[in-house]
């Protein structure tokens, strides 16, 4: 079995080239899209002469100042107003309850599941020098 110093240093070196991996692959793609531009949205194929498709897909994302956007629109029709209200469950208060409130995570168990997620590892080297 391999001791943890040794697995750290493996680690440090395959997060290293994780990271030049992605850059890389970032690089080309740039260059990819000086080549064939994507489309402002939506997608287009281009057939490259050994057979291979590069695909390239463009989005625009949406970011509104909400308070300024409902008044702008304040006096559209509620199906035209660019607008949703998103319920969702408070992840923060739910951890709370779980911990401090066991009489009441019992009742609202049923409606929730819960699973770990990802563990992530963070390796640090020591500095050296000052």
């Amino acid at each position: 079995m391999k001791r943890a110093e040794t697995l750290a240093a493996e680690w440090l070196t395959v997060k290293r080239q994780e990271v030049e991996a992605t850059n890389r692959r970032l690089q080309v793609e740039a260059e990819i899209l000086k080549l064939m531009p994507a489309k402002e949205e939506g997608s287009s194929t281009t057939m490259l002469t050994n057979g291979w498709r590069i695909k390239t897909t463009g989005k625009l994302t949406y970011r509104a100042e909400i308070d300024r956007l409902l008044e702008l629109c304040a006096a559209w029709p509620s199906d035209a107003k660019p607008v949703k209200t998103k319920v969702e469950a408070d992840e923060a208060l739910l951890k709370a309850i779980r911990t401090d409130r066991p009489d009441l995570w019992r009742q609202i168990a049923p409606a929730i599941t819960v699973k770990p997620s990802k563990t992530y590892i963070v390796i640090e080297e020591p500095s050296h020098g000052v």
